[in-house]
């Protein structure tokens, strides 16, 4: 008996935010960034627990209504990408799978031996690309 097939093809011209939600829930993180999906590993767990502790520290200093949330989904001017750790200001929606880089305080990344240049150089320059500069004292919460 012949098996049907099925020929995958990317999405046309590029991909967009509402392509991932076809992907596989395998485990893997897929971004966008200038229209081309770029898909990482899961990391390994000296990298979730790094991610954990840096969490747990930030959200154990946060003023209230500050949000410290690991790998939810952020809109930039390039794409779409997902740090290990986002601080959302006081007042960003709750129900979002995406948040606006105007919610943002604060994104962190944990570097992974598998994606070092992403996490490096790549998302880094994204972030900058934004136009709304990253910084935490470690006296006071972003304003």
């Amino acid at each position: 008996m012949a098996q049907p097939t099925h020929q995958w093809r990317p999405p046309e011209p590029d991909w967009r935010e509402q392509d991932l939600f076809d992907l596989p829930e395998d485990g893997n993180r897929y971004e966008i960034v200038d229209g081309s999906l770029h898909g990482t590993p899961p990391a390994g767990p000296e990298h979730h627990e790094l991610a954990d502790d840096i969490r747990m520290t930030l959200r154990q200093t946060a003023p209230d209504g500050w949000r410290v949330i690991r790998e939810i989904g952020v809109r930039v001017p390039a794409g779409n990408l997902i740090p290990d750790i986002t601080v959302l200001k006081p007042g960003a929606p709750r129900d979002r799978m995406w948040a606006e880089w105007t919610d943002l305080a604060l994104v962190v990344e944990v570097e992974s031996p598998n994606s070092r240049r992403h996490d490096r150089l790549t998302k880094p320059a994204l972030y900058a690309e934004a136009g709304r500069p990253m910084r935490l004292d470690p006296c006071a919460w972003p304003r």
